[in-house]
């Protein structure tokens, strides 16, 4: 019996040794993947992108850290990425999949203020048609949230909240007022 305890203790430890050498060569891969694009956008011309393969690779391994490590103080750090990829190009809707997910998942996250702000700009501006719920909901919670916002900051997002109806233009037009 004390054989059989004993096999399966080596066992569980073998198991958490290869997971910490799993999450790390993940990681190095990743870290990998981004240095490099990195350096590529550093030698595109303006006018060149990186090219779509090299921005999936690394979103594929960004999901593949999620899937298989989500406990991982990572994790989120993954969905995050994988946010403002699909934001900056210009891919919102799978943006804000990916921020929802984020914000489900780990409602403690460190940078959660500023996705939620990025959320509700995405809602706001980007994905048409314009979905005012959510652009109000986000707003709320980010609000909710951070209580320590500057004055300015508060009273900018309550400008928002109680002007949802105009369009971008409108509220600016209001602003100048």
């Amino acid at each position: 019996m004390k054989a059989i305890v004993i096999a399966l203790i080596l066992i569980l430890l073998a198991s958490c040794s290869s997971d910490d050498k799993n999450i790390d060569a993940l990681k190095s891969k990743i870290e990998k993947k981004e240095e490099f694009i990195k350096s590529l956008s550093n030698d595109l011309a303006p006018s060149q992108r990186i090219p779509v393969s090299e921005r999936n690779e690394l979103i594929e391994l960004l999901l593949e850290f999620y899937h298989e490590f989500p406990q991982d103080e990572f994790a989120p750090v993954t969905l995050d990425k994988i946010h403002m990829i699909y934001s900056s190009t210009r891919e919102y809707q799978k943006s804000a999949d990916y921020g929802d997910t984020l914000l489900d998942n780990y409602p403690n996250y460190a940078n959660r203020a500023l996705i939620l702000e990025s959320m509700a700009v995405t809602y706001d501006l980007f994905i048409q048609p314009r979905d005012t719920i959510k652009v109000r909901k986000y707003n709320e919670i980010l609000l909710e949230e951070n209580p320590d916002f500057s004055r300015e900051k508060i009273e900018g997002i309550r400008f928002k909240l109680n002007n949802l109806s105009l369009s971008m233009e409108e509220m600016i037009l209001k602003v100048n007022e």
